[in-house]
């Protein structure tokens, strides 16, 4: 068995597994937020559910929608806290960041830890080798009661990432590459598992993102195979040459929609959003601020700031980061999700075009259906934000 069907049957209890069992896997963390958290505690009191297995091991942050925003957003942040002091659990309550980023920095996920969340984008943590299956708030409610999650077990897709990137991309354009080319189906119900020296010698903020946009590839989850772990008589279905890799954009109306940067390059850009979960992490700002090189933000645009953490922010003002983005022009938002799901901090009109760091650009994902969204890498925002348009290095 290779490394995840390794995992899996561990947590199971099994010898072994295959594609299409039905299992029972004993699960290390749950996570929900504040965009799920309500739907969940709605779903927990229908069931008629009495206690949670164990709080220390389900992990709620408020990021969505914080600071609140609203006073419904204030009062769903009080029920939360509530909850989590009824039943232990650990709450993320001051700001600290992003859900994603708080589990990589304060749950230490380790290789073939199983974890389950109220949100599309936990395979984030497939960047340790943790596995981290997504599920809707009603599904949580039988794993935060038992401890185990009930999965059938998913086929796998063999990623091999080759070579180094070239000068002038980074990580985030091979994440919307393989976004593009996973998410058309290739990806649908399975389970990525990605291998490779180019993915391999990637920083651990640049494994994030890769494994960050997994989510909308279709795939069940998505994982980066460790090095010492990998199978080398396994074969792959998808080879992937990094040193290929381009600059690139995922167009509207949605993320699998890539194209070069070079060919959208003169599109005029009203706001640039860099940050969240995505494109918030410290190697990000770095190089959103390399990519301005003093200049400041053009006239007609606003660039908004999100780290995704607490820690990156302290981090950012150790680096000079913050200065230099308030010098330039730039809204520096607190720790969290920031503009992304639309909720506050940045919402787009009817008119915007938006380029963004962030992970969906659906219709409306970020404000008015009629505001266009292009997602970037943080390189390429920040040489958006100081011209005012998409461009090409």
């Amino acid at each position: 068995m290779n490394f995840f069907y390794q995992s899996i049957a561990a947590a199971a209890g099994l010898p072994h597994v295959s594609a299409g069992m039905k299992i029972d896997l004993k699960v290390d963390l749950l996570l929900a937020h504040d965009g799920t958290g309500g739907k969940l505690i709605q779903a927990w009191e229908k069931a008629g559910r009495r206690k949670v297995f164990n709080g220390q091991k389900v992990v709620i942050t408020l990021d969505h929608q914080f600071p609140a925003p609203t006073a419904g957003a204030r009062a769903l942040h009080q029920q939360l806290q509530d909850f989590s002091a009824q039943e232990g659990i650990k709450l993320y309550r001051h700001g600290e960041g992003v859900l994603h980023q708080i589990v990589a920095e304060q749950e230490t996920p380790w290789p073939g830890m199983i974890m389950a969340g109220a949100d599309g984008h936990v395979s984030t943590s497939g960047a340790f080798g943790a596995i981290a299956f997504s599920l809707k708030p009603e599904e949580m409610v039988p794993a935060l009661a038992t401890g185990t999650l009930e999965i059938v077990v998913p086929e796998v897709l063999r990623v091999e990432i080759h070579g180094c990137l070239p000068p002038g991309t980074d990580p985030h354009d091979l994440a919307l590459f393989l976004t593009g080319l996973l998410g058309r189906g290739r990806a649908q119900g399975k389970a990525v598992l990605i291998s490779g020296e180019g993915i391999w010698g990637l920083s651990l903020d640049g494994k994030m993102a890769v494994c960050n946009r997994i989510g909308e590839t279709g795939a069940v989850t998505g994982l980066i195979i460790p090095k010492e772990r990998a199978g080398r008589d396994e074969t792959m279905d998808i080879a992937v040459a990094a040193g290929e890799i381009v600059p690139v954009v995922a167009c509207p109306p949605d993320p699998t929609h890539i194209r070069p940067l070079k060919e959208v390059a003169g599109l005029p850009v009203t706001q640039v959003i860099v940050g969240g979960c995505t494109g918030g992490r410290l190697d990000d700002i770095k190089a959103l601020v390399q990519a301005m090189r003093g200049r400041k933000v053009h006239l007609d645009t606003v660039l908004l700031v999100t780290p995704a953490s607490a820690g990156v922010a302290a981090a950012m003002e150790n680096n000079g980061l913050t200065r230099a983005l308030r010098q330039a022009g730039a809204v520096l938002n607190p720790p969290g999700c920031g503009p992304c799901p639309g909720l506050h901090q940045g919402i787009l009109a009817a008119g915007d075009r938006a380029v963004a760091t962030s992970v969906r650009n659906v219709p409306g994902r970020m404000g008015a259906p009629e505001a266009e969204i292009y997602l970037a890498s943080p390189y390429t925002a920040g040489l958006a934000a100081a011209a005012g348009a998409l461009v090409a290095d």
